[in-house]
């Protein structure tokens, strides 16, 4: 065994596998002996550093590398002063530039001598740092052996301190869980397997939650020597997953409730029941409670009807009016919550699905007056002399009142999917399509009047009013409403080429007048120049027939005139 130590002055052993250095000075500062570490910390050969002086020696090749000038301050001066060295802890930079910390420390043997110990102590920095970082974390690192007795703990956090768990079980430490504990470490024990788990500890009446990580400690070689892990605290982690788990199954619940509306055929009777059976599943003990809905003089029931003082209700409002409540209670004593046994999410809930409900019921009723309505509409629409018809940009003419199949001689059936395009005639497409254009930018159309080609093939004239459809704030389609005014089109055709003949009569009626007196005028000098008296008597008394008659002409004229432009100015 010795030829594995060496013997320093004074017969001390060291370790020849010592990766500390070592030397031993006299009073004098001179080297009387050194380890080979510490030649090979310096890169000497181990015969040529007994007999130096030590501050040659660390001068020459230790306190230039070390980068922090007052521990080099620090070592020179006590090795001046032939002081003790304080335990330094250095950073230093080798010529090639590698950077390690090492250690020195220096005191006094027996015999006046001083003992030198430099050692890399960058196992220690990285312990320090280690320590530090776990400090701020919350990890616990730990180890046990084979007995499962603590052999080392780092943070340990709660409860008993890292120095008073050294040689003590979990049964000792953590009495609630202890036992599940050990038979989790027995198990990794006997079959040399990690673990991942998770342990509930109750620490001061306080649950917490701690996640495992465990693994075999192992020996030099190889054999299990005990059980390392790690642990941190997920309590608060658990605590929201919990409270999502909650939250989940209450969104669930609000999800099944407002879904249930888009059941097809559904009653409202129905509806409620279905709200009073789903909605246990969004509190915490779901096959406890009963549910009561009140609406109006109805009732809608799941459970016992018995009632207990564990109860929360919330009032049902429709159009700003009371009309029923939501109660639910549970049936048998549970533990106290924020409100008796309930707790503050299921108070939200509970306001949530009543104030769900006086929405649901609302828009069920004005669903209900909606469809009355409708149903009165197609019933006016369907008996109406008008046509009315709506059209989507993206699917054409979708309602046809049955009074298009009167004017156009199409059924609605054969017009449903067409283009108003469709039926317009070309004549008409420049006054269709301004109008549209209007309409797509949201304005109304009054009087718009196109020709239109019936299905015998001849043309009819429709006169409509427009509007657009407006679906979430866009314009999608437009509807109209018109009537045939073939008729009164063609009777204004008719009345106006009455009124331009009449108007050609007249001026004819003029021009004849004037031409006929001036012949007469020519007559009735002629009579008064004959000498046959009775001649010329018979000649004048024709005369003034005529312009007897010709008077009466003019007067009928003006009255044409007058009647005329009455007509015009009455748009008779």
């Amino acid at each position: 065994m010795d030829s594995d130590l060496n013997r320093a002055p004074g017969g001390l052993p060291v370790p020849g596998a010592l990766e500390d250095g070592l030397l031993v000075v006299d009073g004098d500062r001179k080297i009387l002996w050194c380890n080979p570490a510490l030649a090979r910390m310096l890169g000497l050969p181990p015969e040529e550093v007994p007999g130096t002086d030590l501050l040659s020696l660390l001068e020459e090749h230790l306190l230039p590398a070390i980068e922090d000038e007052a521990s080099a301050r620090s070592i020179r001066q006590a090795l001046l002063d032939g002081a003790d060295l304080p335990d330094l802890c250095c950073r230093t930079r080798s010529p090639a530039g590698t950077r390690r910390w090492l250690s020195i420390a220096g005191s006094r043997i027996p015999g006046g001598q001083h003992l030198i110990r430099i050692r890399d102590a960058a196992r220690d920095i990285d312990a320090h740092h280690f320590r530090t970082a776990l400090k701020q974390s919350p990890v616990v690192v730990f180890a046990q052996d084979l007995d499962l007795r603590y052999i080392w703990s780092c943070n340990q956090q709660l409860g008993p301190t890292d120095e008073s768990i050294i040689g003590a079980r979990d049964e000792e430490i953590f009495p609630d869980g202890g036992a599940h504990f050990t038979a989790i470490k027995r198990w990794i024990l006997e079959t040399g397997e990690g673990m991942r788990t998770s342990m509930t500890l109750n620490v001061d009446g306080d649950h917490h939650v701690r996640d495992l990580t465990l693994k075999p400690l192992r020996d030099a070689e190889g054999r299990i020597a005990g059980i390392t892990g790690t642990a941190f605290d997920v309590t608060e982690r658990d605590r929201a997953e919990k409270a999502l788990q909650k939250r989940m199954s209450e969104l669930q619940c609000l999800y099944a409730i407002t879904h249930l509306v888009e059941v097809p055929g559904i009653t409202p009777d129905g509806l409620l029941q279905a709200v009073a059976d789903t909605l246990p599943s969004g509190w915490q003990y779901p096959d406890d409670a009963a549910v009561r809905i009140q609406i109006d003089d109805r009732e809608y029931r799941r459970g016992e009807p018995k009632e207990t003082p564990w109860r929360q209700a919330s009032p049902i409002i429709v159009c700003g009016e009371r009309r029923g409540e939501v109660e639910i209670w549970y049936t048998s004593e549970k533990p106290e919550a924020v409100e008796g046994p309930f707790l503050t999410e299921e108070r939200m809930l509970l306001d949530a699905v009543a104030e769900r409900l006086g929405r649901i019921i609302e828009r069920l009723q004005i669903e209900a007056a909606l469809r009355e309505s409708e149903a009165k509409f197609r019933g006016i629409a369907q008996r109406s002399f008008d046509l009315i018809a709506t059209s989507y940009l993206d699917g054409g003419l979708n309602y046809i009142s049955p009074a298009m199949e009167r004017i156009l001689g199409y059924s609605p059936a054969e017009m449903k999917g067409t283009d108003w395009e469709d039926y317009i005639l070309p004549v008409s497409l420049p006054v269709w399509e301004e109008g549209r254009q209007r309409m797509l930018q949201n304005r109304q159309v009054e009087g718009l009047q196109i020709e239109v080609r019936q299905k015998n093939g001849e043309t009819a004239v429709l006169e409509l009013n427009g509007s657009p459809i407006v679906e979430k704030g866009m314009i999608v389609g437009f509807q109209a409403v018109g009537r045939d005014i073939s008729e009164r089109v063609l009777y204004e055709r008719l009345r106006e080429q009455t009124l331009d003949l009449n108007a050609r009569n007249i001026a004819q009626f003029a021009i004849l007048a004037d031409h006929v007196r001036h012949p007469l005028q020519v007559v009735l000098g002629l009579a008064d120049l004959l000498d046959d008296e009775k001649t010329a008597e018979i000649l004048r008394e024709q005369v003034r027939r005529i312009n007897a008659r010709i008077s009466e002409l003019d007067r009928e004229w003006v009255e044409s005139r007058k009647i005329r432009e009455f007509l015009k100015r009455y748009e008779l």
